[in-house]
């Protein structure tokens, strides 16, 4: 309270301020301030509503430190820009282990409900109970009237995935990431070392790997070094089996326009083949196959240690200021990497991994909000790029500095996580307000993927429904049988007519059912789909920017 009144006190003197140095002046309009339901400036040239404005929001991102400066600086900035007093109230959210129990927790009380809830794609049925139950507001209006800069940021697909079919929006997305985010990683060094040439089809690539494998690239007189790493998640296998037009992980659009499971495919088998094959010669290092013991976090541990040749990971390795291509460098200062086209399989085909369409966390407002519009214009000053560098970067001057068009950082992580730097990188986080912050061919690193990562985004389904009971109740033991299988597979434990039986397993555990439910929800997306095109066409498209 004692801060809120000392904001308020504050932004009313410096609107005295303003007022007495006008000489009497300034713009005539005179009439009463905006209607208290609406919040913010009245259109019809009255005078504009200077009340605080309070907002509590649940943050997931950054070193989550309260009461942070950044907190402090973006509430000043908000103030300045809306020309009223703003004030947050954050709630950290824990880690992703814990966080689904502590957001239902402060959803299920008024007394504890946010303004604004964060949360993750995966709560489906959370969000439905909310939207139905009427806890969360209907966006609509208030994008209209308040939501430029976020309505204007994401493209129609992306807020697909917000749509309900009543014709409202409950939601929009928290983050979205680029469309291309990863690429096909080599040690460049080691290529130049060796003499190899950049691979494009599978058996180059295969060559590669082994020459990374077994003629010492690092020098050392050992044979110590891997051809192939990555976390032990199916996408870092991408090279081999999207060249076969393989993603396990998705349902995919077939010839005959119906949809099926990307696990049981013929051409998964091919590629699990080719696989099996290259762990055979010791071409893949072995702690890929090893399940929920390298993760995203402790491969970054194992590619800083300087003993991997290829890996399928992020473009973010080739910023400037990345701190595991750093990590790297410290243990080896001769290493440099380089990023190649995604590689070709048999039949020509090729593609690097798209990121979903929809978003992977969403924002709401929730009843607890008396005028959302308020919190919307909060929102939607904060999707501005100008506040997403502050939220990421600090200010320029003092904690970043541009010199010849190049960003540099001017304080350690340390000092960054106290400073609380990227606490709120989750709230629509424009990818467009990073890209000054990288040299131009790093730019162009995510401008390719984003091209080359859409022949694969064009054969995979995201689904929009919330309701899919089949695989709600199968698919854990669907994946589970899978995981069991590919890997085995690939470890050469398992035979590679395993998967045959693993196909025929999958129908016999609720494969059919869920095959059923997959095609009956994808013919409904498309008509979902072309109604919602007739909607944002009438009700977003007029409202965005100009």
């Amino acid at each position: 309270m004692k801060k809120r009144v000392l904001l308020y006190l504050s932004f009313i003197m410096m609107l005295g301020i303003a007022a007495c140095s006008g000489s009497g002046g300034g713009n005539g309009t005179g009439g009463s301030g905006a209607a208290p339901e609406t919040g913010g400036n009245d259109a019809g040239g009255s005078q504009a509503d200077s009340s605080p404005i309070d907002v509590t929001m649940t943050l997931a991102a950054g070193p989550k430190t309260p009461d942070s400066w950044l907190e402090k600086e973006l509430e000043k900035h908000l103030s300045d820009k809306l020309k009223r007093p703003v004030q947050i109230d954050s709630i950290m959210l824990p880690g992703f282990d814990q966080i689904k129990t502590k957001i239902n927790l402060i959803m299920s009380d008024p007394k504890t409900m946010p303004d604004v809830i964060w949360y993750l794609g995966d709560m489906n049925k959370e969000y439905s109970t909310w939207s139905q139950s009427g806890i969360i507001h209907d966006l609509t209006p208030y994008l209209q009237q308040y939501g430029q800069n976020i309505i204007s940021y994401y493209n129609k697909d992306n807020l697909f995935y917000s749509w309900d079919k009543s014709g409202k929006m409950f939601r929009v997305p928290a983050d979205i990431g680029e469309p291309g985010t990863m690429t096909t990683i080599l040690r460049k060094d080691w290529m130049d070392k060796l003499g190899l040439k950049v691979p494009t089809t599978v058996p180059e690539f295969i060559d590669v790997l082994r020459a990374f494998t077994n003629d010492d690239p690092d020098g050392n007189g050992k044979k110590d070094t891997y051809g192939f790493s990555g976390p032990a998640e199916w996408r870092s296998f991408a090279p081999i089996l999207y060249a076969y037009k393989s993603n396990p992980d998705y349902f995919m659009v077939q010839d005959d326009g119906t949809v099926k499971y990307g696990a049981i495919l013929p051409q998964t088998k091919e590629a699990l083949r080719v696989l099996q094959g290259m762990y055979k010669e010791g071409l893949i290092d072995p702690r890929m196959l090893l399940v929920g013991q390298t993760d995203g976090s402790k491969f970054d541990d194992i590619m800083q240690q300087g003993k991997i040749g290829a890996t399928y990971r992020w473009n973010a390795y080739f910023s400037p200021d990345n701190n595991v291509i750093a990590g790297l460098k410290a243990t080896d200062p001769k290493a440099e990497i380089m990023s190649i086209e995604a590689i070709k399989g048999p039949d020509g085909f090729s593609s690097d991994y798209p990121e979903q369409v929809g978003g992977w966390a969403y924002l709401s407002i929730t009843k607890k909000a008396e005028k959302p519009a308020d919190v919307m214009q909060v929102l939607n000053e904060i999707a501005s790029p100008e506040s997403y560098r502050l939220i990421r970067f600090g200010k320029e001057g003092e904690q970043y500095k541009v010199e010849n068009g190049k960003f540099k950082s001017l304080i350690d992580p340390e000092e960054s996580a106290k400073l609380g730097l990227g606490n709120f990188d989750w709230y629509v986080g424009r990818k467009d307000a990073l890209t000054f912050t990288y040299p131009p061919e790093v730019k162009d690193l995510w401008a390719r993927r984003e091209k080359t990562s859409d022949p694969m985004r064009k054969l995979r389904v995201e689904f929009k429904s919330l309701d899919r009971p089949a695989w709600t109740e199968y698919s854990p033991d669907i994946i589970k049988l899978r995981d069991e299988t590919f890997y085995g597979i690939i470890s050469g434990q398992r035979s590679i007519d395993d998967f045959d039986k693993f196909v025929d397993q999958y129908y016999k555990i609720g494969g059919k059912q869920v095959e059923e439910e997959a095609n009956k929800l994808y013919a409904a997306q498309k008509e979902e789909y072309a109604a919602y095109s007739d909607w944002y066409d009438k009700n977003i498209v007029p409202y965005k920017a100009q």
